[in-house]
């Protein structure tokens, strides 16, 4: 089996994953442990690591100004598509791991709208009085999925680009850590965003490895 493949089923296992742990959530546990009587599943889970963890408004900013950091990569492959584009005249002409970056985007945004319109639970602290999704959490969501998909990427150059990948894993990991340590998700939304995030990484590198396979 070749590299394609394997990343192929990994992805759709881990996307099948999500599709059931999502499911197990409405219907596994499910208590009014949230504010307002709000419902979660894995009630007695979420409650538990909830108040050993606590909130820290710290680790919330800190998540907050690191979140800006994936939104930079996606510009400056935007950038870099677009610059491509405009320069070969042609869309089939720009790179195939690029093209592929937009297609792993446009995912991106459609489920960040998906989950803002389909309300698998609601956050553990009230956001301005009011409650608000949770599920999946979108920063480690699109810390995953962005900065990995370009780890993928930076890793094999030179330079600062080589530095760049190790940047991408370290804001990565601290963007994960830090949203857990903020107490604004029950754990069981960060550990749905990695899943996920893990998915479209696993299918991005597998279109990509199709390419390279018949460049090659």
């Amino acid at each position: 089996m070749n590299t394609k493949q394997k990343q192929l089923k990994t992805g759709l296992g881990l996307f099948l994953l999500f599709i059931l742990y999502t499911i197990s959530l409405k219907v596994i546990d499910v208590q009014k442990a949230g504010p307002q009587h709000s419902e979660v599943g894995y009630a007695t889970i979420n409650e538990y690591f909830f108040d050993k963890i606590g909130t820290s408004h710290f680790w919330y900013q800190i998540t907050e100004i690191m979140g800006v950091f994936p939104l930079l990569i996606m510009g400056y492959f935007a950038g870099c598509g677009l610059y491509q584009l405009c320069a070969r005249k042609k869309l089939s002409l720009v790179d195939k791991e690029i093209l592929n970056l937009g297609f792993l985007y446009f995912g991106i945004v459609i489920v960040y709208v998906l989950f803002e319109k389909v309300i698998i639970n609601y956050r553990p602290i009230l956001v301005e009085g009011h409650l608000e999704a949770s599920y999946p959490s979108s920063h480690t969501f699109l810390a995953v999925a962005v900065l990995l998909s370009a780890f993928y990427l930076f890793k094999k150059e030179k330079g600062i680009k080589k530095i760049m990948s190790f940047l991408c894993l370290l804001v990565m990991s601290i963007i994960v850590i830090g949203r857990i340590l903020s107490g604004v998700h029950w754990i069981t939304d960060i550990l749905g965003g990695i899943l996920l995030g893990l998915s479209f990484v696993s299918f991005y590198i597998a279109m990509t490895n199709k390419f390279e396979g018949t460049q090659n």
